[in-house]
């Protein structure tokens, strides 16, 4: 199990790009070479350098670039964008019993609508008679919640896996006098997706038993 959590973590590092071993990226002594907008720094160093910055690639996709000691991280600007597309699509009213899911109770209407598709006075009440039917029904219950909630996180995590990917290939490296490199991160991009792919069975298998 502790070696399930930490692959867990390793992988959410990756998605977040904070993980130890994450690729594309520039390590240099000195300062930044390529000027940065004012309007896409997000954050400064004391000294005035950028420390968390937007960067815009040919096809206008954003990505959050943070500068760590020796290295950069990146991940997808739009996280944010796309959590408050998610709450724009909650339904006013509860497909299941019509309570309006944004009055009274509204945070845990929208926490159990994103996980159940339904408010939080019906999944109450559903767990209530699941609960009188005994343990072992219980238990069953549990196992498909738990499942349901990994292969919604399996489908984010693909695509986020998949975005990782296209970033990491075109890893580039750059000495103090501004020469620079390819990276060959063929053997990082295999075991990841080996991992990836592992986790992802694993977490199937202990539902399954």
């Amino acid at each position: 199990m502790n070696n399930k959590l930490q692959n867990v973590k390793a992988v959410k590092q990756m998605i977040a790009g904070e993980h130890r071993t994450q690729t594309r990226k520039s390590i240099y002594t000195g300062k930044t070479k390529k000027e940065i907008p004012q309007h896409d720094i997000i954050e400064k160093f004391e000294d005035g350098s950028p420390k968390i910055w937007i960067e815009t690639d040919t096809s206008g996709f954003r990505t959050r670039i943070t500068q760590h000691n020796g290295f950069k991280s990146r991940a997808p600007e739009n996280s944010i964008l796309k959590n408050i597309q998610e709450i724009l699509k909650v339904p006013v009213d509860c497909p299941s019993c019509g309570t309006n899911m944004r009055a009274k109770e509204k945070q845990l209407n929208f926490k159990f609508w994103f996980k159940r598709k339904k408010c939080f006075s019906c999944v109450t009440a559903e767990e209530t008679k699941i609960r009188l039917l005994g343990k072992e029904a219980w238990t069953e219950h549990e196992k498909k919640i738990m499942s349901s909630n990994a292969e919604a996180w399996f489908k984010d995590s693909d695509k986020e896996v998949e975005i990782l990917k296209t970033q990491v290939k075109e890893t580039t490296w750059e000495n103090a006098d501004g020469d620079k490199g390819e990276v060959n991160i063929s053997a990082f991009i295999e075991k990841m997706e080996k991992d990836y792919l592992e986790l992802k069975t694993n977490i199937r298998s202990a539902f399954e038993e």
